[in-house]
């Protein structure tokens, strides 16, 4: 049986299909991925965070200046990829410590939406507001801070959000934290329950478009969003896995290969992000989650991505990470129990893109790799495939076969 493809309005923009490429960072999810999505009829989706790791503007001590002219660059690749009509998106955190700026070079650069999570959107509308033309899509996980959004937002800047990405517990890198007490499980993963699971009719009682997120990789979930009413689907893992995701290639290669062996465990990690979200990532020989590789590397935070602003004693504005070394932290104000299992994610996630930095006598950084917990589509089209992997075009191929 086959589902009939909706007309899908993102705003002032009409995508062929109602497919959004996840954002990925970092660069996992970069011109080449979001071009060739956007190229097939999906919208295809730049993750703004490092992008300046692989460009020409960055000379290693730079990288906020240039990472808003890279965000520009990305756009301007990714429409050279897509083709007239093609609808680009650039995926800017709010946790990033430069939120306002990549919203506003993002905008500049001519994208199509932004969407945006991991925090609440609240002032987003104030940032773009030149540029009435871009449509905006915060992420979500509960009707709570859907409605907040809508609320802020129509009284403030007199306009709502062109719809909501609601994202679940099983999508790739940062997750919301459970509406329960905090409890993890054996492995130390955050533990979820059914106050965590959203109620489609509730979000969509607010009248705005959605896209269902976090284990909407399959034929058959595409066509459970939509008879849900969802607009469509934002789907991450199946891309991430692609031959267009920026993951380095030997890092990639492990992915698979994993994966198709059934041995690839993805776990939700609640310390190891800064930014205090839960974090999913794999397990991975010779990556940060090897006890062995984590030991050896020294605290550092000589990017800064993830970092937060606080008021020092003077009343003049300084920025801190849990991440960086505990004395500089703490002499910063910052709270000693708050670094316990934090992991330099700018750092790492540049490493498993394959741009890690040099350290002093020769090493390198290693990676972290994060992957969302759906992996049976991934392995399908692998073992579709008469090469190694598959492209974007066969994910989207695949997620849409049930779509008339």
């Amino acid at each position: 049986m086959s589902i009939q493809l909706p007309v899908l309005k993102l705003g002032k923009h009409t995508p062929r299909y109602p497919l959004i490429q996840g954002g990925m960072g970092v660069a996992i999810s970069g011109p080449s991925l979001a071009g060739h999505v956007a190229k097939c009829g999906g919208v295809g989706t730049i993750a703004s965070v490092g992008l300046a790791a692989n460009s020409p503007h960055y000379n290693g001590r730079n990288y906020f200046d240039a990472n808003q002219l890279a965000v520009k660059d990305a756009i301007a690749d990714a429409r050279k990829i897509a083709g007239p009509g093609g609808v680009i998106a650039v995926n800017c955190m709010v946790a990033l410590t430069d939120y306002d700026r990549q919203t506003l070079s993002a905008c500049q650069g001519g994208v199509d939406v932004i969407i945006s999570g991991a925090g609440l959107p609240l002032r987003l509308p104030e940032y773009t507001r030149d540029f009435p033309d871009v449509a905006l899509v915060p992420i979500v996980s509960s009707l709570k801070a859907a409605a907040l959004i809508t609320r802020r937002w129509e009284k403030t800047y007199g306009r709502v959000p062109d719809g909501f990405v609601v994202e679940g517990a099983a999508a790739g890198g940062h997750n919301a934290p459970p509406r329960g007490p905090r409890r993890v499980d054996e492995i130390g993963q955050p533990v979820y329950d059914e106050r965590d699971v959203v109620d489609v009719a509730d979000i969509l009682s607010l009248g705005l478009p959605v896209w269902l997120a976090g284990g909407y990789g399959t034929p058959d979930k595409v066509a459970e969003a939509l008879a849900l009413g969802a607009a469509g689907v934002q789907v991450g893992t199946l891309f991430a896995y692609s031959d267009e995701s920026g993951f380095d290639a030997d890092v990639k290669a492990q992915m698979r290969e994993k994966a198709v062996a059934g041995e690839l465990q993805v776990r939700a990690d609640w310390r190891v992000s800064p930014t205090g979200f839960p974090f999913r990532v794999a397990d991975i020989p010779g990556t940060l989650t090897d006890v062995t590789v984590r030991a050896a590397r020294k605290p550092v935070c000589d990017l800064g991505v993830l970092r937060s602003a606080y008021l020092k004693a003077d009343g003049e504005v300084d920025y801190r990470c849990p991440a960086e070394p505990l004395a500089q932290y703490v002499r910063k104000g910052g709270r000693e129990m708050n670094t316990e299992g934090r992991l330099c994610l700018c750092n790492a996630l540049f490493a498993s893109a394959g741009f890690p930095q040099r350290r002093p006598g020769g090493a390198s950084e290693a990676p972290l790799v994060t992957s969302g917990t759906d992996l049976e589509p991934v392995v399908h089209l692998i073992g579709a495939s008469d090469g190694p992997g598959y492209g974007a075009a066969d994910a989207v191929a695949h997620l849409l076969s049930r779509i008339s």
